[in-house]
């Protein structure tokens, strides 16, 4: 493998286990905790919406405040734990996590954080015991299915990614991101239909046609690949993963790079970005 393609299948792979992150914050099922106050609940769901916004720094200043006055509660920890993680600090993300469940062992937003950190951290067999358990612990959260299946699919157990990514589909039709892993999912089992019918569900036409074409390029097939990206890009010649992805296998194919455009032209040199990067 080139030193180009290990730093893309890297990317790739880092960017699905990152995807998994926000998505199980919203709520959990069969907390054990004490009560809190109103202010207090308050200011907890202001810093859960800051960092469900990727707004690392406030949120920070937030939960940090919060664990001052109530250092035992589990869902400001796991709130801590994702800004940990976010910053690739892992061991810190780690500790958070592990409190939480100590704090409260039914805490489902908790038992995925750990499943996520541990996919990070290349223990695949961690991942999935927690992924598991906080499905069982909120059967019915989309999310916790939607990470399960990433992380099921992360380690090659296709077919039941596959199951997992259907029913959190069932339970949330209109989630982008779900539609957009099954595609992936299903690509990987060679349904190419199914996953171009999963990826027009999952996002615009441009995105669509940019995932099918690394949907191809992840099976080896760059003509396949090169003509969606050429189409995504005459679609919109302001696309800049259209026209990155573009760029990259025009110089594999051989093909030419231009499409009828007046957007600027990428350098052939442009690494694909994964199409998972840009899922809501």
């Amino acid at each position: 493998m080139t030193k180009g393609n290990q730093m893309r299948t890297n990317q790739y792979r880092l960017a699905m286990a990152v995807t998994l992150g926000l998505a199980g914050l919203a709520g959990c099922a069969h907390r054990q905790q004490a009560p809190v106050n109103a202010a207090h609940e308050t200011r907890r769901q202001i810093a859960r919406e800051l960092v469900a916004q990727g707004q690392w720094q406030p949120a920070f200043a937030y939960v940090d405040a919060l664990l001052r006055e109530q250092a035992d509660d589990a869902d400001v920890l796991v709130l801590r734990a994702t800004i940990y993680r976010e910053r690739n600090l892992l061991s810190e993300a780690d500790a958070d996590l592990r409190e939480a469940t100590r704090l409260a062992p039914h805490l489902a937003s908790a038992r995925a954080g750990l499943g996520i950190v541990a996919d990070l951290r290349r223990q695949p067999q961690e991942a999935e015991e927690n992924l598991r358990l906080a499905v069982k612990l909120d059967a019915r959260n989309p999310a916790y299915l939607n990470n399960l299946g990433f992380s099921l699919f992360l380690h090659g157990k296709i077919k039941e990614a596959i199951a997992n990514y259907e029913q959190a589909a069932r339970l949330a039709p209109t989630s982008q991101r779900t539609r957009t892993n099954l595609g992936f999912a299903y690509a990987a089992r060679g349904d190419m239909q199914r996953a171009a019918r999963e990826f027009d569900m999952g996002g615009t036409p441009v995105e669509a046609k940019v995932n099918l074409g690394f949907a191809y390029e992840r099976r080896g097939d760059m003509a396949n690949a090169y003509a969606l990206y050429a189409e995504a890009a005459r679609m919109d010649p302001r696309s800049t993963r259209a026209r990155a992805n573009l760029a990259h296998a025009a110089e594999v194919t051989g093909q030419p790079l231009s499409v009828a455009s007046d957007g600027p032209t990428p350098s052939t040199d442009a690494s694909p970005l994964s199409p998972e990067e840009s899922a809501p």
